[in-house]
């Protein structure tokens, strides 16, 4: 949903969004000459982008709370299960129940 402004809105209440997204990361700070007046071309550094899922909690229209789960090109079990679990979560808050134990009851 949008505004007549452009901006995001979504329905009253709870709601969580889940979506692929390529995050970019600094791997080297970018670099500038010593003397360079702000006229100089900047080394960008080094960077890398990775796709992950963001899962982002709305409360009344306003972002609350966002994870982001990083997508390996070959997922392990243990990357599923943190992924599955950040999921469950965000569920569980939708609907306004407290988080239960996954360890056996």
């Amino acid at each position: 949903m949008s505004d007549a402004e452009g901006g995001a809105t979504g329905p009253a209440g709870r709601w969580v969004s889940v979506r692929l997204q390529r995050r970019q990361v600094w791997v080297d700070e970018p670099a500038c000459a010593a003397d360079c007046t702000g006229d100089c071309p900047v080394d960008p550094g080094l960077t890398m982008s990775y796709d992950g899922i963001a899962i982002s909690n709305f409360a009344d229209g306003e972002l609350v709370a966002e994870r982001w789960i990083p997508l390996g090109a070959e997922p392990s079990e243990e990357d599923d299960e943190v992924l599955i679990e950040q999921l469950r979560a965000a569920m569980l808050w939708q609907s306004h129940q407290p988080p239960h134990s996954t360890t056996g009851d």
